[in-house]
């Protein structure tokens, strides 16, 4: 068992992470390394990352994934486990909260490898970070908040615009959620765009793991009266179609072996979406890359779902351009340091 790793904090809006030298190590481990790849779930000891745990295990135990627990903050936990006695352990409160969501896990699933880490970094910074080699990244809701969340963003915010790999963002209510059904149904956007094509195929692949039907859904409505844009209906219809049968026929080339129907529905995109996937284990959208400063205060379709569907949301994220990794790390960065309450510019940019 390793220590907590910890870093200088960053200087300026270009800092990255991990410090040039750092190796992370791990502070838990169960059972031995699998090769069906890495699902990493973020964790801070609050009820919502507890769920996502759960929901992490069961998909990385589905996948036969490696499971990642990583804690990351600049701060003590605020939800360290109710065992904890700081008076009576050598070990820092972040290490209790990682040691507790390990032994979750593998009470939970006992065959399970089962990875931690604590990093005394910004938590946004980290997880996005170690998805560049992570399949998955799962992290909780963090529900539906006002202006100033909207404005700043929280952690699953930031993956959800800066992760490398596809990002989960688990709700639920109950202790012990139960997110498989009798009849599995795996939800997807659709829209004729290359980011929706990857949320096609992954949630395909997804659907093969879980035994699963997909249904794939084109939201689309007429353009309001005051934008000035008019036009035969049946032109909009067309277009439709022509979405939904494109998907059809991708489908039954990626995964031949799945239950799929796609459909077009005349309303907006979130509505028609969270609709949609009510009862279903999965709701999975694409992500289109970056936006401004008025996609973060309003937040794109991929970001309202994540907030307000009722299932599991998966965004399946592009892999990013080396050369426009400098560029991701310095808005990331501005982002984290304005949501953390210290000196820096500006809100983070979050897709569209």
């Amino acid at each position: 068992m390793g220590g907590t790793i910890r870093g200088p904090r960053p200087s300026g809006a270009a800092a990255t992470w991990p410090p040039k030298g750092t190796v992370m190590t791990p502070t838990a481990h169960t059972g031995t390394r699998n090769e069906g790849g890495t699902v990493v779930v973020g964790v801070d000891g609050s009820d919502r990352s507890r769920l996502a745990l759960k929901w992490a295990a069961d998909e990385a135990r589905r996948r036969g994934s490696t499971l990642g627990v990583l804690y990351a903050q600049l701060h003590p936990p605020e939800h360290p486990p109710a065992w904890y006695d700081p008076g009576d352990s050598e070990a820092p409160p972040g290490r209790a909260v990682v040691d507790d969501a390990v032994g979750l896990a593998a009470t939970r699933h006992p065959s399970l490898p089962v990875n931690g880490e604590v990093v005394e970094w910004p938590a946004a910074l980290v997880l996005t970070s170690v998805s560049r080699d992570a399949d998955l990244l799962v992290v909780g809701a963090r529900g539906v908040g006002g202006f100033k969340e909207l404005l700043l963003g929280s952690v699953s915010d930031q993956c959800i615009q800066y992760a490398h790999c596809p990002v989960a963002v688990v709700h639920g209510e109950s202790e012990d959620p139960t997110y498989e059904s009798a009849e599995p149904l795996v939800v997807v956007g659709i829209d004729g765009s290359p980011g929706s094509g990857r949320a096609l195929r992954w949630a395909l692949g997804e659907a093969r793991i879980r035994s699963a039907a997909v249904e794939a859904v084109f939201a689309w409505h007429y353009p309001a009266l005051h934008t000035g844009m008019t036009g035969p209906t049946d032109k909009y219809r067309t277009a439709a179609d022509q979405v939904v049968d494109s998907a059809t026929s991708w489908a039954a080339e990626w995964g031949p072996d799945v239950s799929f129907h796609a459909s077009a529905r005349g309303e907006a995109t979130v509505p028609a979406l969270i609709g949609a996937s009510e009862g279903a284990d999965l709701l999975v959208v694409g992500s289109h890359g970056r936006g401004g400063f008025h996609d973060a205060l309003l937040g794109s379709a991929a970001h309202q779902a994540a907030r307000h569907a009722t299932c599991p949301v998966v965004v399946v994220r592009p892999r990013i351009d080396e050369e426009d990794e400098e560029e991701e790390r310095a808005n990331l960065w501005t982002g984290t340091v304005a949501a953390s309450g210290t000196t820096g510019p500006g809100p983070a940019a979050v897709d569209r």
